[in-house]
Order: structure tokens, then sequence, then C-alpha cells
């Protein structure tokens, strides 16, 4: 309305009488109501959503965000596209912030942790596990002339989002000083997240299993360790150190055709229902020719579920370290379920296998 209303009227330069005015009262206020009513609507259909602490671009960078320049590195683009992207320091200091982690269908893994796995793939670097237990957890890597802090973190509402930032320090020396003072501010909001996280101890067949999933999308529970390899999910449960139900030897100049066909036969009677897809086999060393020591395996599968283990003899405490991963498979007929039992079978005989070559070359 671009009528004005004024106690004066320029066009005559007398005063005019207010009585007139009294009748368009009522109409001034209903405008006035209705424009309070529609303007801040009207301004927060616009408005970006709020960031939380960790994404807080002024607060931390201590500049005012500004637009990017360059487009999204490509290695983000499955993380989808971000909520939020800010740029600031002549384009050296980059954010990234994505509200809301979609679930991801037709995966056994959280939503987090596959967000997880595609920060890293984003950053270019090899992630620890996701851990079932987390509330978020965050990464720090240098690569080149490139600082990345991110995280992955559950907000108050429940859904998780993820950050990133990106900082490429400047060639003068004092700018670079600056920058680095308000880096730490970013580094210490992003890394916060991880103060509350469990720690769980390390043992020397985690320890082989997380060398060989290295860069494939992994969960770490209380119970088994989880992944994603070849489109097919992955359990793998441990036992306590302990003795098989025949010797195994360590060396494998002392492994015996005639002891394995004895641990078959114990196999197939301690699974009678099984359908046996690779008998108990010596693992050849990842290495033709290495002495290393004998490891085991066998795979097998029961209704829609294929298993497969993994024995490793010890040399100077004896027993047997002893792992076991499991995979079930889509319900299909007889025929089809057959066929891709046996696709399965063998991508546990190469899981396995690689689990046992990261034992030899940490362990051995």
């Amino acid at each position: 309305m671009s009528t004005t209303f004024s106690p004066t009227s320029p066009v005559s330069g007398a005063v005019a009488s207010p009585a007139p005015l009294r009748g368009l009262a009522p109409m001034l206020v209903a405008v006035l109501a209705l424009g309070a009513l529609h303007v801040p609507q009207a301004g927060a259909a616009g408005r970006k959503p709020a960031a939380p602490p960790f994404a807080d671009f002024s607060q931390l960078s201590g500049s005012r965000a500004g637009s990017c320049a360059a487009p999204v590195e490509p290695g983000l683009a499955a993380l989808g596209e971000p909520t939020l992207r800010h740029c600031a320091w002549s384009q050296h200091l980059e954010m990234l912030y994505w509200k809301d982690v979609p679930a991801t269908p037709n995966t056994c893994l959280p939503a987090p942790a596959i967000a997880w796995h595609r920060l890293g793939v984003g950053v270019r670097a090899v992630l620890r596990p996701w851990h079932a237990a987390a509330s978020g957890q965050s990464l720090l890597v240098q690569t080149g002339g490139l600082v990345q802090a991110g995280m992955v973190a559950r907000q108050e509402d429940g859904q998780w989002a993820v950050v990133l930032w990106r900082w490429r320090p400047s060639d003068r020396i004092p700018t670079r000083q600056w920058q680095a003072g308000h880096w730490k501010k970013v580094a210490e909001a992003v890394r916060a997240i991880d103060a509350a996280n469990p720690a769980p101890a390390r043992t020397p067949l985690m320890t082989a299993w997380l060398e060989a999933t290295n860069g494939k999308p992994r969960l770490l529970g209380a119970d088994t360790w989880r992944w994603v390899s070849d489109a097919a999910c992955l359990d793998l449960r441990t036992a306590s150190l302990g003795q098989a139900q025949m010797h195994l030897p360590y060396s494998r100049d002392d492994a015996r055709l005639e002891q394995r066909s004895a641990m078959q036969v114990l196999l197939a009677r301690r699974f009678p229902s099984a359908e046996w897809l690779r008998n108990f086999s010596l693992i050849e060393p990842a290495i033709s020719g290495d002495r290393t020591g004998a490891k085991f395996l066998a795979v097998w599968r029961e209704n829609a579920t294929v298993s497969g283990q993994l024995w490793i003899p010890l040399r100077d405490q004896g027993g047997i370290v002893r792992a076991r991963i499991s995979s079930d498979l889509a319900a299909a007929p007889e025929a089809a379920l057959q066929e891709a039992a046996k696709a399965r079978a063998a991508v546990l005989e190469r899981e396995l296998s690689a689990l046992a070559h990261a034992w030899e070359a940490r362990h051995e």
C-alpha cells in the first residue's frame, strides 16, 4: 500500500483536519496487524537453519561468513548438498555443514557409521571404525598443505549432523599465525565430542582386523565387529583364547592332511545341518614361501546364513585365537540361495585370509 498516512498533508501545505482520519484508524490498525503477522513468517521462510556451536562460523573463525569461490570437493558428493557452506580468510578457510544425515537403505550399518565412512573418503583419510556407543566422533588430518577437522555428531533432536572445516594456511607468516590462533578454536570445538567416547582395548586380533578392513565402512560394537565388503554385511565375533577340539600345530611344516581331515569330521559333527562350502583348510601365507605360522579356515552355510571361521595357533603361549564371520543372505528360492551362498563364501574366504595375513604382518 503506497499511500502514507500523516497528520499533515504536503499537497496543500495546510494542516489537514484530523476528523476524516478517524475513520481510517481502524483500517490502519488492521493493516499493521496483518503486516505483523506476515512479515516474520516471510523472513523465516528464507532464513537458513541455525548452526550448532561446532558449526558457528563467525564465532570460531573470527570472520564474517562469505561465499566460496571454488566448487565443493567432488569426494564429498556422497554426503549430499551441504546445508551451509561458508568461506573466509581470502578463501583459505571453508566450512561445510550437513544438518541431517539421512538413513541409508540396503545397509546393515547405522546412518552415522555410513556418514563417518563417507567423510573419511571425502578427506582422503582412513578413519577408525564408528563406535556403536558413541554420540559423535571427530577427525583431524593434514594432507599436503591442507588441514581438515570434521565430525559426525548427534543433535539434541536425535538427528545426526556432519561438519567439515578445511584450512589452507597462508604463505605469509604473520597471517598464518593469526589463522592458526583461530583454527585452534575450530579444532577444539570439533575434537570435544571425543571426550566422552569409550576407548576399547585393542587386542592383537582387533589390530589385525583394523588393518584388514581399512577403507571399508565398519562398526565397532560391544560384542561384534561389523563391516561391508562387496555389498555384503559381515559380522565378526571373537572367542576367548582356548584349545581346539584337537591339537593344531603352530608350524606350517607340522600341519598334516590327516589332521585337517580329522578336524573336518569334528566340525561336521558339531554342525550336522551345515553345507560345507570350504572344508577345514590351511591358509597360504601372504607371500608365497614365507615362514609364517599355520592358520586354518572353514566356510559353511546353515539355512540363509553363511559362516566362516579362522583358527590361529599361537607359538609360545599355546592355545588358539579364533574368529568367526557370519553373513545373512537375502530371501530367495533355494536355487538362487545356493548361488548366493557360493558367492558369499568367496567373500568370507577372502576376508578371513586378509585377516590372517594382517596377523602375520603385525604379530609374526
